[in-house]
This record gives structure tokens, sequence and C-alpha cells, in this order.
């Protein structure tokens, strides 16, 4: 692994960290994140919710605002149809229980994602519509490049209002509001990078602005924060990136899911194997909240998680939560084996010599395609596609690029031979016809090739923010360090550099043989724990100086907490 360490202003990294009332160290990653400016880099540091942008910033958010509380004041029947993922079973939850408290019964809709496919399907919505038209139609995390599909609503009548954020493939038709930041706002918005529940978030503030303005009291018994909760998992789950108004929200979000007063999420930390009253990280949403939600969604029925989280009977929401618990470790079981076989299949093709790798199987469940392309992207560094059962001709395929990557840049090179596709520069689904895999395989690493040619570097790596002294590590800077949380997209957590350290003691292995622990010595008799995961096969040396990659934090467990590092890699000094 090539280590590859990052360049900055030392006398700028000095004075920020002077400015923030920081250490040089932390005003040295705060540069590295592009804060230059000190006003901006104060904001980073320190976020606050009321550096939140006025909500009617949005196109179209104030006429949405005017077409609910028509709707609220005609007592009109109101439809909010959601997908089926973190993002879109948050978004329709926070929204259905704003529009309860003003009064309203919106009934509320997911589709099957087996039988129904994607976002706003005529076969969804045959269904949806079954018990009766809607007055409106609220389409949340789909819809921006349902074009027919609108057609279908419009034609019967029904007003549609969409919030979304995938990128749109075409021209924006205005017979329906259609509130998207990669539509219609400007570059570097502050909002721009929101998910879906982040922009209902904002619209529900403008809802709630406007009724106080018309002095509706009922506006006033809503405190937004409460709904960080939802806001937060559906953030850190949809892997948007952690600036801005991203981090602002997850951030408060984060902290609002501790002590979170909605009985539905009360009872999947429960299930998940967390104390109630723990910290909640991000990693806990990736790995233990937000995969149980998803699991339904991919192999089930994405309704039981929608209604968990609006109910409140503890009982209930817990036996959802368990039924969840359930699913997921039967989602577990088949993503093992297609990861088996895709693997498998990669090395005996030789795939992983294109740039972008691409899998087929029509024996692979569609419901862990995406899981197992982001897999393949990690273990090999690269784009990848991953295509499951047929469907109509079509197989349908989940694709995870890597940074520099646009994938939808790369599919629309690709969309005269496609069939449904969409979603963002790192993650896309797309559909192929089942003779004609190879032929996208083709299409799609040509068009990476002449996009991006010999820039990409498929090699591993590890960027080094910084070279430590083994003296700099202790509990001051990782009080700092947390001031960068939450970590993710856009704001990647720090990786150390520790030279010529000397291990006393072989490091012990465990979990199968799979990882390792040791520990680092500190100088003065001190040492730190280290864990390394997935990485027994290569353990480093005793007696022999070596130079560690490290990330820094606190081992949080059974309400306590004390230092560790988490080993990325390691070499002989030099």
């Amino acid at each position: 692994m090539e280590w590859i360490f990052s360049q900055y202003d030392k006398k700028l990294a000095a004075d920020m960290g002077e400015y923030l009332g920081v250490s040089p160290i932390l005003g040295a990653l705060v540069v590295q994140r592009g804060y230059t400016d000190p006003l901006r880099a104060k904001m980073f540091l320190r976020p606050k919710l009321a550096n939140l942008d006025d909500p009617f910033s949005l196109k179209n958010l104030h006429k949405a605002v005017l077409r609910i509380i028509e709707a609220i004041d005609g007592k009109q029947k109101v439809m909010v149809f959601g997908d089926y993922d973190v993002d879109g079973i948050t978004s329709t939850t926070l929204l259905v229980g704003i529009l309860r408290h003003f009064g309203m019964e919106p009934s509320y809709f997911v589709p099957r994602r087996m039988e129904e496919g994607y976002g706003l399907s005529e076969a969804a919505l045959e269904r949806a519509l079954s018990g009766g038209k809607p007055d409106l139609l609220i389409a949340l995390d789909c819809g921006t490049n349902a074009t027919e599909a609108i057609k279908y609503i419009r034609d019967r009548g029904i007003d549609l209002i969409v919030v979304d954020h995938h990128q749109a493939k075409e021209a924006y038709v205005e017979n329906h509001l259609l509130i998207n930041p990669h539509v219609h706002d400007f570059e570097n918005a502050p909002w721009r990078q929101l998910c879906t529940v982040g922009l209902v978030f904002k619209l529900v503030h403008g809802l709630i602005k406007e009724m106080r303005a018309r002095e509706d009291t009922r506006s006033w018994d809503i405190n937004l924060k409460d709904y960080l909760d939802l806001v937060s998992m559906g953030t850190v789950a949809d892997l948007v990136p952690l600036v801005d108004e991203n981090r602002i929200l997850a951030r408060y979000g984060i902290k609002r899911l501790k002590s979170t007063r909605r009985t539905g999420i009360q009872a999947l930390i429960q299930a998940s194997g967390i104390a109630l009253g723990e910290e909640i990280t991000p990693v806990d949403i990736s790995f233990k909240l937000g995969p149980r939600i998803n699991a339904s969604g991919r192999l089930a029925d994405a309704s039981l998680p929608l209604e968990m989280l609006l109910g409140d009977d503890f009982t209930t929401c817990y036996r959802a939560a368990c039924e969840l618990n359930d699913i997921n470790k039967e989602r577990q079981e088949i993503e093992r084996g297609v990861l088996e076989d895709a693997m498998k299949q990669v090395k005996e093709k030789n795939l992983d010599s294109y740039p972008c790798i691409i899998v087929f199987d029509p024996k692979w469940h569609p419901g862990v395609v995406g899981i197992i392309a982001g897999k393949l992207s990690r273990e090999y560094n690269k784009p990848v596609v991953v295509f499951g059962e047929i469907d109509g001709g079509f197989t349908k395929g989940s694709g995870r690029s890597i940074p520099g990557v646009d994938m939808i840049e790369c599919l629309l090179e690709c969309r005269d031979m496609l069939g449904s596709w969409g979603g963002h520069p790192m993650a896309a689904g797309v559909s192929v016809r089942e003779n004609e895999v190879d032929k996208f395989r083709e299409r799609i690493n040509a068009a990476i090739m002449q996009k991006y040619g010999d820039n990409i570097d498929f090699s591993p790596k590890v960027k080094i923010s910084l070279v430590l002294d083994s003296s700099d590590v202790g509990i001051e800077l990782l009080n700092e360090l947390e001031l960068l949380h939450p970590f993710g997209e856009g704001n990647r957590e720090p990786v150390f550099a520790l030279k010529n350290i000397t291990l006393s003691k072989h490091p012990e292995v465990f979990g199968g043989g799979m990882n390792y622990r040791f520990q680092i010595p500190l100088g003065n008799g001190n040492w730190l724990n280290a864990v390394a995961w997935r990485a027994a096969d290569k353990l480093p040396p005793t007696g022999t100086p070596i130079d560690l990659a490290v990330k820094l934090g606190w081992n949080r467990w059974n309400k306590r907490k004390a230092p560790q590092a988490t080993l990325i890699d390691w070499r002989l000094s030099e």
C-alpha cells in the first residue's frame, strides 16, 4: 500500500489553530479539509443549527409549502410516496409525522422492491392508488426522472410534489413541483448535497415557518430538533458528503439519537445490541441501524420499518425491530454466498484487469447486488457493477464507484443500451438486456478510459494527514479530534503516521484468526492499545523499528471509553 503524505501550509495551520483555540495539529487538519478562511473554519469546527440557510432559498420549496397548506386547510387527501431505503423511510416518517400534527391523516406508501421496482413505477402507482385517488401526492427520494409516471399521475388530476436529490437525466418538465438542488440550485449552495430526508427537513421547516406567520397555534407545538434523529440516520446511511448543512444536521442528529424519544428508534437501537443512553456513532448507523431498515426493503416489504418508526407502542415496535433483525440475518447469509460467487467470477475471468469490474449471474438476489458492488469496489479499489436476477429480459444491477470516477457520467455514454438507470456519482442502479452484459462491460470501460484515461491509479493507497510524535498522542488530542466528527463522505477520518515504533510484545490474534490487537509504546512507560481488523495475514514484527498508519479515537463500550488506535497499514522503517 502506497503512503501519500498530505501537503499543507504549516504557518497557516498554526495560525488557524491559534485563531480557533485548538492545537496546531487540529489547525492542520482543518486547513487540509479546505477551510483556509477563519470564519468558514470556525463554522466547520463548531457547526450551529442557527447557520442553516432559510428553507425558502430552495427553488419551489415555498410553492410546495403553499400547496401543502392548501391541502391542510381544505382537508384534502394526501399521499406520501417514499422509497424503500433508509433515506426514503426516514423521509416518509418525518413528513407523515408533521402532517399528522397539523390534523391530517395522510396515506403513505413504499414500493415492494421485488415486484414493483424502484420509485414511481406504474406497477407501484397502481397499487398505491387502488384505495382511492388523493388530491395531492408527495413523492420522496424518487421521481426526478420518472417522466412517464409523472404523466400517469397528472393525467388523473392528482397534484404532485417531488422531493428528491438524484441527478436528472432529462430537462425538468414544469407540470409538477420539483424540489431538487441538483436540478435547480446553484453549485455551491450549502444545501446542495442534502439527501432527501435533509430536503424534507427543510420543507417542514418552511411549512412551520409559514404556519407561524399565519398564527396557526399548532405550529408552535413542534420542536424541529426532535426530528433530527431521523435526519441523521438518512444522511449517514445515504453516504452523502458530510459538509455544509449535511454536517450540521448529522452532528446534531447523532446527538439526538442518544436521547431519542421516538419509540421506533428506541426499539431499533435495543434490538441492534446498543444500550439506550450509549453514544451513537456514524458507524452504528452504517453497520447496525441502517442495514436493518434496508434489509426489509431488499428482501421483504419496507412498510415494516416505516410502521415501526411511526409507532408509539414499544412492545409492537420492538417486535418489528426483532423481525428486522431476522430479515437482516437472512440478508447476510444471502450476501455471503453471492460475494463468494462474485469473487470467484472475478478471478476466473480476470475481470479485475478492467478499469470497471462487471459481474453477472441471474441467480443472484437483486436485493444484495448493491452491497456486493460496494464490497468488490473496496476490495479492488475500482468502480464495480453487479448484475443479478432477470426480469422482463433485463438484468437488474447496482454500481458503486470510487472517488474521481463519476458513475452517472459514464452511464450517460451507455444510455442507448440501458433500461432503467439513475443515481449518484458514487452509486447507481442500472439494467441492461440479459444478452448485452458483455457489450455493456466494453462500453462502460471505454467510456471510463475516454473520460479519465491514464489519470486513474487503481493501486491501493493510504493518505497520511500528519506524522505525529509519540508525545503528541494523548487524551487532549483525542478530545480535539471529536470536534471533527461526524466522519464520513466528504469528511474522512484522519490517518496519522507514527514512525520508528518498536513493538516489545507479539500481537494477539483474535476473531477466528482474522484480527489482531497489540500495544504501541509511547515512551515514559506509556502505551496505547491498538487493533487491526481483517489483517492477521500480515502481522508486524517485534524488536524491529516499523512505521504505523493509524486512526486515533475513543473505544466506547459499556458506557466507558478508552484511547485506541486502529491500524490501517504498517511498513518497515527506513
